[in-house]
């Protein structure tokens, strides 16, 4: 898909900003340990992680070459630090979008040390400008050739939007708590121009650029804005179908790749659709429905059974969720 890499960065500052949304006040008070976060978050991300990995083995055997990085690859996959390989076979390895649940995983890890350091700056602001800017130059020096495993895969790169997400939430509270008066119908309406405006220039950007930092200030002012839920857009989109897709949008990102694997050897021998659109509708509808099934019976069950386990055995009377 063309540009689909700006999905990339806008889940991993979409990511960061909802996180520091729900847990940043509780870690700042102490209302919350960090091995309970870090339970929520394992519970949440790998079983679902796992079910897709397990998919995957047969059109991996299936497709692939085996050889001595096979170990490599599978414990790598498992333990969720493929993308901190920067070999192809290596990051894009079984079920290949698991790099970025790879990179999510490194940012959790990394989450309760993050929003320390954004809050004791936040009256800096100027550092953390200088702390991001790191990245643009880091493009001036590293040869292109490294360019996708170091800017787009790298999680010690993709940390970077996330914490642009954390950052945003913190603003997001400064201007809260100042009551500014401002026409959100207007302002919706200007960060969905400024996307617009990036993105018909896009091709004019080195991929470098656009795999890194390029989408940073579009993707940051769509989530700050729309985050205010007060203009019209937003309560468009605060439709219960809406966000029902966001609550398995999880399962379609992880599913989606696996649901294309599957139906086109399955087209090619037995179905014979040869209308693209038909297609592409197909697969769609079917990861809709993989999706919806998984995170009812599936995700659902097993975050709660995990953090429910995983809790009694570090915090018996917790009474978080």
């Amino acid at each position: 898909m063309k540009e689909g890499s700006l999905g990339v960065s806008f889940f991993f500052i979409l990511s960061g900003f909802i996180l520091a949304y729900n847990y940043q006040e509780k870690f700042l008070k102490k209302d919350y340990s960090i091995k309970q976060f870090y339970n929520a978050r394992f519970a949440r991300i790998y079983p679902l992680h796992f079910i897709t990995f397990i998919i995957s083995t047969p059109l991996f055997f299936y497709s692939t070459e085996l050889s001595g990085k096979l170990i490599l690859q599978s414990l790598t996959n498992l333990s969720l630090t493929q993308s901190f390989i920067p070999i192809r076979e290596i990051y894009f390895s079984f079920n290949s979008p698991s790099w970025s649940i790879s990179n999510e995983m490194f940012f959790y890890l990394l989450f309760p040390f993050i929003i320390g350091l954004i809050y004791s700056l936040k009256k800096k602001w100027y550092l953390l400008l200088l702390i991001f800017f790191l990245v643009p130059i880091g493009t001036l020096i590293i040869p292109s050739e490294f360019y996708h495993q170091l800017f787009y895969i790298n999680p010690f790169v993709r940390i970077f939007d996330f914490a642009i997400g954390v950052s945003i939430y913190n603003l997001y509270v400064h201007i809260k708590k100042s009551k500014i008066m401002v026409n959100y119908n207007y302002v919706e309406i200007s960060a969905v121009l400024l996307f617009v405006i990036f993105f018909y220039y896009h091709s004019e950007i080195p991929k470098v650029s656009r795999y890194s930092f390029y989408y940073w200030l579009p993707m940051s002012y769509i989530i700050l804005v729309f985050s205010f839920q007060s203009g019209i857009i937003s309560k468009l989109l605060s439709h219960k179908w809406l966000i029902y897709l966001g609550e398995i949008s999880f399962g379609i990102y992880m599913y989606h790749q696996l649901v294309i694997r599957y139906f086109n050897p399955l087209n090619n021998k037995l179905l014979g659709i040869e209308n693209e659109l038909y297609i592409a509708t197909l697969i769609l509808i079917i990861s809709l429905v993989i999706s919806h099934y998984s995170f009812r019976y599936f995700e659902t069950p097993m975050n709660t059974y995990l953090k429910r386990r995983l809790n009694k055995k570090t915090t018996p009377n917790n009474g978080y969720t």
